[in-house]
């Protein structure tokens, strides 16, 4: 089997509104009783963070990283809250089981209280979660400048960038000047007239998300740098192309991220973008031609499920396959979706190895093999290629759309390899 790195990508968490979900279950008895009602089933916040444990006790996981949207509407203790949860639920930091598992969290446009924001400059609405996360032990968490660093082992490497999207967040600034001021005087009668209008504000806010300048040049150099044998791979909060559904509301797109997506484009290099924010969960390419592809691969809110986004690497080191492997709740439990596989390598690179072209043909002649079958033939080649070698012509014939392998997230031994016409 070729090298891998698994990458857990968990979504939006909303814990002062997720801790309060509706369980999965038909609650038409309002005289059940509630401690026997929390035993028949679980929130699915619960549910989605001990599957999380589970993949984290199982050492199949790399690098943990939250989109985030830790709380709502700026509730700072609701952030406090679920910081420490996390840290808590799944072990992580300093001292606990998982200490050493990169971890690593984003700002979220809900996690920034507006009062700090209408009041104090612009990196002081970030004081507080910086505090936050300290005290839970959580140590990766970008504010005034971008967070990177490395996960994985020779053979199969990446470099994590973290970036904060949230800049314009809660910013009256960013308001056009000609009507700032009775907007913002507006904003703030209704708010505290009606609480409900808070919801309103934080799902419907004239804020503007963005990147500041220096983080888009310090990124796309170090992108562009990226060594070959390596994988850049950014994280933040916003969706980094707009949003396939319709969303009527002013300024909640990112409102520089052409500027990002274009250097990150023209970088010459594969790189993968993950995000939260719009609670949906596509997998999006942009590349120019036929170069290495960006991938934006965005999470659902947590407590609908996470992601899993698996890279292999060639013998060489080279990135070749990025899967995304969906984790959904559904019916109280988590369910494991169909996975997308996206090629890395950009331009196909067929190999001129005639034993390549030999293995294509046997598998399409006879529809599909198992792992054993295609050993067998494999020993009747010119030159016997050994199990890596063969491993990595039935990826590589994958990655070109050539191959389909069942139970790939298995040993070789369990794979079976069928021809795609």
């Amino acid at each position: 089997m070729l090298p891998r790195l698994r990458i857990l990508q968990v979504g939006d968490v909303h814990y002062p509104t997720a801790s309060k979900a509706n369980r999965a279950i038909d609650d038409k008895d309002v005289k059940f009783p509630a401690n026997l009602k929390g035993s028949l089933s679980s929130l699915p916040i619960k549910a989605v963070i001990q599957r999380i444990h589970s993949e984290l006790s199982a050492g199949r996981v790399d690098a943990l990283i939250f989109m985030g949207d830790l709380t709502d509407q700026g509730d700072l203790a609701g952030f406090k809250t679920c910081a420490d949860w996390l840290m808590t639920a799944l072990e992580l930091g300093p001292g606990a089981r998982f200490a050493s598992l990169p971890v690593g969290f984003v700002p979220g446009n809900h996690d920034v209280d507006r009062t700090l924001a209408t009041t104090a400059g612009l990196d002081a609405k970030f004081k507080p979660l910086e505090a936050a996360m300290a005290a839970a032990g959580a140590t990766h968490f970008p504010t005034a400048v971008p967070l990177s660093f490395a996960i994985g082992e020779t053979g199969a490497s990446a470099t994590v960038h973290l970036l904060n999207s949230c800049w314009g967040c809660g910013e009256p600034e960013n308001i056009p000047l000609e009507f700032r001021d009775a907007i913002k005087t507006a904003i703030d009668g209704v708010i505290v007239a009606d609480p409900r209008a808070a919801s309103v504000y934080y799902d419907r806010q004239l804020d503007t998300p963005a990147f500041d300048a220096a983080t888009i040049t310090t990124v796309a150099s170090a992108v562009s740098d990226c060594p070959p044998t390596s994988l850049s791979i950014l994280v933040a909060h916003h969706n980094l192309l707009p949003q396939r559904t319709p969303r009527l509301a002013p300024y909640t797109e990112l409102v520089n991220s052409g500027s990002l997506r274009g250097a990150l484009v023209n970088s010459g290099r594969p790189c993968l973008y993950l995000h939260g924010h719009i609670h949906e969960d596509p997998v999006e390419i942009v590349h120019i031609g036929r170069g290495p592809p960006l991938v934006v691969i965005s999470s659902p809110e947590a407590s609908a499920g996470f992601n899993i986004v698996e890279v292999t690497f060639m013998r060489s080191g080279l990135p070749l396959t990025c899967e995304v492997i969906p984790f959904r709740y559904e019916a109280g439990s988590i369910r494991r979706g169909a996975s997308q596989s996206i090629p890395l390598m950009g331009e196909r690179r067929r190999s001129t190895d005639r034993n390549m072209a030999k293995v294509y043909a046997h598998v399409l002649e006879a529809g599909e093999v198992y792992w054993g079958e295609l050993k067998t033939f494999a020993e009747t080649l010119s030159t016997t290629p050994d199990d890596d070698i063969l491993a990595e012509m039935v990826e590589l014939l994958a990655a070109d759309g050539r191959f389909q392998v069942e139970n790939r997230d298995l040993a070789t031994d369990a794979w079976i390899v069928k021809a795609v016409v």
